[in-house]
């Protein structure tokens, strides 16, 4: 009897100390979780003075970049560079350039610049209309294809110098409430290749508008043959149509290139100081 006595002392004496701690644990935990959600509240307090620093931070860094392209630009005068002064003027004897689109970005719109048309004051062959038209940021990384390296399973060489930029555009080409829509790819190299071939109803300002709109030419709609499985001899006779009918040479290969790069430049100004003037 006085061993089971002794017993319960002991685990009693075990347990008292758990006890108090635990109870130790729960008052004091109250205390943890308003400091906690303290912390938090106060964590979420914002100085208002911030929103008007990162306003200011912001401005200024756009500012910044738009003196330095007005800078650039001041070399030329705010005007095209010379040499796509004059190439603009030689290919305006053949082609009415038009920049944007009727009904798209009309009115001196806020980048209503990035579209640009093109039609050739002369009639193709068959009393066709031609007409270009190209969207200032349809442009990719021209990296030539090196078949060695690919032949031989190796990874084709970065080079170090920045890669030419291929520029994406469409040739309409109507006659008869009919258009045929060619879309072109011209290299860095001023090489023109034609990647497909649609036929649409309507006259080529309606075609050229559904284009400049990016509505892919009606996607519902079919969209030509897989162009890359044609014939080759029918796909070369495309190209060469391109080139020799519709009067895209190297010239205006050459225009719709620099001409691409310089509107994005133009538009790329525009739309830092729009940004400015709201965000600032």
């Amino acid at each position: 009897m006085m061993r089971s006595t002794l017993a319960l002392r002991r685990v009693a004496s075990a347990i008292a100390p758990k006890q108090s701690l635990l109870r130790a644990a729960s008052l004091a935990a109250p205390t943890a979780h308003h400091n906690a959600f303290t912390s938090i509240q106060t964590a979420t307090i914002i100085n208002p003075r911030s929103f008007a620093t990162a306003a200011n931070n912001l401005g200024s860094i756009l500012q910044r970049e738009i003196n330095e392209e007005d800078e650039a630009a001041a070399e030329f005068g705010g005007q095209m560079p010379p040499d796509l002064a004059e190439l603009h003027a030689d290919i305006a004897d053949k082609w009415t350039i038009l920049e944007g689109i009727s009904g798209i970005g009309s009115g001196g719109e806020t980048g209503s610049g990035a579209t640009v048309r093109l039609f050739k004051k002369s009639p193709g062959s068959n009393g066709a209309k031609i007409g270009v038209v190209v969207h200032c940021q349809d442009t990719e990384e021209d990296i030539p294809f090196d078949e060695d390296a690919f032949l031989e399973g190796q990874e084709q060489e970065e080079s170090e110098e920045e890669p030419s930029q291929a520029v994406r555009f469409g040739v309409t080409i109507s006659k008869g409430g009919k258009t045929v829509v060619l879309q072109c790819r011209c290299g860095g190299d001023g090489d023109i290749s034609v990647e497909s071939a649609a036929v649409r109803d309507g006259e080529s300002e309606g075609v050229l508008m559904a284009l400049a709109g990016g509505e892919n030419l009606n996607a519902a709609l079919y969209q030509g043959p897989e162009f890359t499985e044609l014939a080759e001899d029918l796909q070369e006779s495309f190209q060469e149509y391109v080139v020799k009918e519709c009067g895209i040479d190297e010239d205006v290969a050459a225009f719709i290139s620099m001409y691409a790069d310089y509107r994005e430049q133009v538009e790329y100004v525009t739309w830092m100081k729009t940004a400015i003037d709201v965000l600032d």
